[in-house]
C-alpha cells in the first residue's frame, strides 16, 4: 500500500493511452457495420451511436448506460427531437451539468454518407417499426432483445469492429469519440470557441484532448524559424 502511494505521488503510473476516434477511424467504422458485423438491427444501432457520439462530442456515459436504464436520468426515444434538416439530442444530465438543467446539442445534417442526423433518424424509423409496444420512454439506444445499450456491451462490441477495420482496439474506449471529435476539429482549424461550445467545456480543458501529429509539430517548429525579429 506504501509503495502504491509513493507511485501516485511520483506520478509513475502510466494509465494507459487512450487513442482517437477521429473522423476517418469513424468513416471505418461505419463502413464495417456496413458491411455487417452484428445483426442487421445490431449494426444500425451501433452506427447511430458512434455517429451521434463523434459529432456531440459526448462522454460514453452520456449514451450508455452503466447497469440499469433510469428514465430520469438516460436517453431516451423522448429525448430526440427531429427538425427539417437536423436534431436536438436533449441530455437530462452531464458531467458538466451537477444541477442537472439538461443540454441541447444539435446534431446537423450534412452532405457526407456519414451524417448525424440522417442516422438517428433512419435509427428511430427502424425502431417504430420493429416494436409493437415502442414507447417514446424507452432508452434510445437498445441492443437486440430491446434492453439499453450499456457500457460493457457498447466498448466489446467498439473494439470487436475496430479489431476487423485493423486497429489495437485495446488502445480505445468509449471516450475515444470525444478526444477524436476534438482532434479532428482541432485539425481543421475550428475556432477555439466553437470547439468549447460544441464540446461543452466551460474551460480551456479540450486542449489537453487534441491530439497532435508529429508532423504538425514538425511543421509548427519550423514555422517557427520563420517569424522575424522582434
Amino acid at each position: 500500500m506504501m509503495m502504491r502511494a509513493v507511485k501516485r505521488i511520483q506520478g509513475e503510473h502510466n494509465p494507459k493511452p487512450r487513442l482517437p476516434i477521429t473522423f476517418q477511424v469513424l468513416g471505418r467504422i461505419c463502413n464495417s457495420l456496413r458491411a455487417g458485423a452484428f445483426s442487421t438491427f445490431t449494426d444500425c444501432m451501433l452506427e447511430t451511436a458512434c455517429t451521434v457520439a463523434f459529432f456531440g462530442f459526448l462522454r460514453c456515459g452520456e449514451f450508455t448506460v452503466s447497469k440499469h436504464f433510469d428514465s430520469t436520468v438516460n436517453l431516451s426515444v423522448t429525448d430526440v427531437e427531429i427538425l427539417d434538416s437536423y436534431a436536438i439530442l436533449h441530455l437530462k444530465t452531464s458531467k458538466t451539468d451537477p444541477f442537472r438543467k439538461g443540454v441541447s446539442i444539435q446534431l446537423h445534417k450534412s452532405d457526407h454518407t456519414i451524417c448525424p442526423f440522417s442516422a438517428i433518424k433512419k435509427y428511430i424509423a427502424i425502431r417504430k417499426g420493429r416494436e409493437a409496444s415502442f414507447c417514446f420512454s424507452d432508452p434510445l439506444f437498445v441492443k437486440e432483445n430491446g434492453s439499453a445499450l450499456d457500457r460493457d456491451f457498447f466498448i466489446r462490441s467498439l473494439r470487436h469492429v475496430l479489431d476487423i477495420c485493423g486497429y489495437n482496439s485495446s488502445l480505445y474506449n468509449g471516450h475515444s469519440f470525444r478526444i477524436g471529435a476534438s482532434t479532428s476539429a482541432g485539425s481543421v482549424n475550428i475556432q477555439d470557441h466553437l470547439i468549447k461550445t460544441l464540446g461543452r467545456w466551460t474551460s480551456d480543458s479540450y486542449c489537453h484532448y487534441i491530439r497532435i501529429s508529429k508532423d504538425t509539430i514538425r511543421k509548427a517548429q519550423k514555422s517557427l524559424t520563420l517569424s522575424k525579429n522582434i
